[in-house]
């Protein structure tokens, strides 16, 4: 009985050292000009949902904005760019993919490509 409870102590220990360790998620607002539409916001978040690390996605088409949350000791901000770029759009400072913008709707190219005009 005393081995049991032994045991209940230690797991319970443990798992209150392993929870005190991790890290809460940070908020970072990474620009995204070439986001214009409803079908643009939905790609962008649906596409981050997938990426390692990442805990929220809220993307604002209006705005042209994307506020991602995330685990700092599971990814970073350069990562969230690239899966934005790769996602077919411009991050900040990181252009778009060329390929998966090529593949995007002609909807959400850029007014130059047939795009929506800019309000």
């Amino acid at each position: 009985m005393k081995i049991k409870s032994l045991l209940f102590i230690f797991a319970f220990g443990m798992a209150l050292t392993v929870s005190a360790q991790q890290k809460k998620p940070v908020t970072v607002k990474v620009t995204t000009p070439g986001m214009q539409c409803d079908d643009c916001k939905i790609r962008i978040e649906d596409y981050l949902k997938f990426e390692d690390g990442i805990a929220k996605v809220m993307a604002y088409p209006k705005s042209r904005y994307v506020n991602v949350t995330y685990f700092t000791d599971r990814t970073n901000v350069e990562n969230i760019k690239t899966a934005i770029a790769n996602a077919g759009y411009d991050a900040d400072d990181v252009k778009a993919n060329p390929d998966s913008y090529k593949m995007l709707p002609k909807i959400c190219k850029r007014q130059e490509d047939g795009g929506h005009k800019k309000n």
